[in-house]
């Protein structure tokens, strides 16, 4: 596609895609400042939204960066989404309708709405009732290998109003492993007249493609940069204790560090330190120790 717009919003270049632990305000305001167009939160609960619980305000915090900005919501009550979107604060809505975990799968939702293409359009539906916001979907091809279910939900949840719809390229069922078929997703993106964003092991800028475990590696890759993992490390870091509390900056030091630094010289030294830190002095100390090693051995 030459152009990508989302409701009034134009995206100018590549999406940062929605995943569960990572896509936080201090990450996403780190892939923003490299050039991701727009960045989506992690998935947050319609029903948590309803009853206001307070996890799901955490999820929804917005940097001022974010313009456009966008929040994906998971569930599968119409009605539930109509009470929710009032208290999303973002200029664009997204509805989770692939996550492939059995524990979200089971309660009928994410990937689950695949076999529902009836009840993913009235989801949308009740959204675009409820607010002026554009809707967008992230689905998959479909929940189990060999069985596509996408073209159906497409068609549904364009008929009922979605802006546009990203397709990982993997069944459920596959969870992450094989190859993303993103040919199929291509295909998909011929039959509608609704934007189809290609998502799925894609590894380097292409536009308006959604990345996510690329990103991760290397945030750097939305504009085609490969950034130094050190310096990618402690801006992260100032990044997250600017949003959150020093514990929970040590947690996910120890979740990226192995994406920022796999296959680096002393990178497992480093990660073994990281793992038993208690402070983020100390994770500085072994970033610092774990620099002048990688310098030595260049």
């Amino acid at each position: 596609m030459d152009e990508l717009y989302i409701g009034k919003y134009k995206i100018d270049g590549d999406i940062l895609a929605p995943m569960a632990g990572y896509t936080d305000i201090a990450f996403r305001e780190l892939c923003r400042a490299n050039g991701a167009a727009l960045t989506v939160t992690e998935m947050v609960s319609v029903r948590g939204l309803v009853h206001e619980s307070r996890a799901t305000e955490t999820l929804m915090r917005l940097s001022e960066c974010e313009s456009p900005s966008c929040i994906q919501l998971f569930g599968n009550d119409p009605d539930d989404f109509a009470r929710a979107v009032s208290k999303a604060p973002s200029d664009i809505i997204d509805i989770n309708m692939g996550c492939p975990m059995p524990k979200i799968v089971k309660n009928g939702d994410g990937s689950a709405l695949l076999d529902n293409p009836e009840l993913a359009g009235k989801i949308v539906a009740s959204l675009k009732n409820a607010t002026d916001k554009p809707i967008t979907v992230k689905t998959r091809l479909g929940r189990r290998i060999g069985v596509d279910r996408a073209e159906e939900l497409i068609e549904s949840v364009q008929k009922a109003g979605a802006a546009a719809v990203a397709v990982h390229g993997r069944y459920a069922e596959q969870l992450y492993s094989g190859s993303a078929d993103l040919e199929k997703v291509k295909a998909l993106g011929r039959k509608f007249n609704i934007p189809v964003i290609p998502n799925g092991d894609i590894a380097e800028r292409g536009g308006h493609v959604m990345i996510g475990r690329a990103a991760i590696k290397n945030p750097g890759v939305f504009s085609g940069k490969t950034l130094n993992p050190f310096d990618v490390a402690r801006r992260h870091i100032q990044l997250m204790l600017k949003y959150f509390d020093e514990h929970y900056a040590v947690v996910q030091t120890r979740k990226f560090f192995p994406y920022y630094f796999g296959g680096l010289t002393g990178g497992k030294a480093l990660r073994a330190k990281t793992n038993v830190a208690q402070n983020i002095s100390q994770i500085l100390s072994a970033l610092d120790d774990a620099e002048r090693a990688a310098k030595i051995n260049q």
